[in-house]
């Protein structure tokens, strides 16, 4: 089996890979396109859908460290924003954002439409599911 680094953090992966297992950062270039746009409406204004190629995804898996779970502790005896679990949250929030535009660009979406992101605690709340879904589609600018 042959082997790659990530380019993000430089971790030995395997070439089949499509985000480091390490970092979660994506692997594979899969376009070059102008930027994906995504939205949480079903229209984009200015656009039409001309095709709809799917559902796409981008999920991450969580869990807290000892030292996040007893700094989280300690930030729960005062009360207020445990903020030890919000930038976790919204770094996986980020992560499972990015591989949904990887998702979509690897089968030459130009936009995600009905974007949405969903959380899920497994394994007796020591971790939590991030996922973000939507449709991918083809979109073309509406001429006036």
């Amino acid at each position: 089996m042959s082997t790659k680094n990530c380019q993000k953090c430089k971790t030995t992966v395997n070439e089949d890979a499509d985000f480091c297992p390490n970092c979660g950062a994506p692997l594979k270039v899969t376009s070059t396109k102008d930027p994906l746009m995504v939205v949480t409406t079903s229209k984009i204004p200015g656009y039409e859908i001309v095709k709809a190629l799917g559902i796409v995804h981008g999920m991450t898996i969580r869990t807290r460290g000892v030292g996040g779970k007893i700094m989280a502790g300690i930030e729960g005896m005062f009360g207020g924003e445990v903020t030890s679990y919000s930038s976790e949250a919204e770094k996986a929030r980020k992560e499972s954002m990015q591989r949904l535009i990887d998702n979509a660009k690897s089968i030459s979406a130009d936009a995600v439409v009905r974007t949405d992101f969903e959380t899920s605690d497994i394994l007796n709340g020591t971790a939590t599911i991030f996922s973000a879904y939507g449709t991918a589609v083809i979109i073309k600018p509406v001429k006036k």
